[in-house]
């Protein structure tokens, strides 16, 4: 949930990242603007396109 990252392991009150609000951790939703608790982020599935590969260093530039 995005409302119970693990440094809210304590139980305790915790930011909403879209208002800014208190919430509860174990709320499902920030009683202020709504926002949704998001469910825990799920890992790439396998084959799943990663980050495109950096460019190559520069090639130097040919003698007229």
């Amino acid at each position: 949930m995005c409302f119970r990252p693990a440094a809210a392991a304590s139980g305790g009150p915790v930011k909403c990242p879209k208002c800014g609000a208190s919430v509860s951790a174990s709320a499902d939703a920030c009683p202020s603007c709504g926002a949704v608790a998001a469910g825990p982020a799920k890992p790439a599935p396998p084959g799943a396109p990663g980050a495109p590969k950096a460019p190559g260093p520069p090639k130097a530039p040919g003698r007229h």
